[in-house]
């Protein structure tokens, strides 16, 4: 006598399919960890981001005096490619691979920043 496919399927232990599963998520997240250049181009386009939105409207238009000299290095950092700030990135991160996930170390002068790269995204971590 022949047993259905279905009963068959049932039989099996619950922990097999989600051990499954569970080995699947953790290859997965080994493969698409972000690479210390992605996380290098993330960075220096926040940070770009950051100093044209928050920093040069700031100094223009709080000091006069140093308004010229703000708008021309504003406009470099909006012309230019963040090569500079990517390369000052580099020299001063860490990158930690857990395996499933990459722990990214950066010092700064004004703070260390932890980022965690984790399938595909980098993720700020707040200490």
């Amino acid at each position: 006598m022949k047993v259905p496919l279905l009963s068959q399927i049932m039989a099996r232990p619950l922990w097999c399919g989600g051990g499954a599963f569970l080995l699947l998520g953790i290859i997965a997240a080994c493969l698409t960890n972000p690479t210390p250049a992605d996380y290098q181009r993330h960075t220096a386009t926040e940070i770009n981001t950051f100093l044209l939105t928050q920093v040069c409207p700031e100094i223009i238009h709080r000091n006069r005096g140093l308004a010229m000299v703000a708008l021309e290095v504003c406009d470099q950092l909006e012309s230019r490619p963040a090569q500079d700030i990517e390369r000052y990135i580099a020299y001063n991160t860490q990158a930690y691979n857990l395996g499933v996930a990459t722990l990214f170390v950066t010092e700064l002068p004004i703070q260390t920043i932890w980022s965690l790269g984790l399938f595909g995204r980098i993720i700020p971590l707040t200490l």
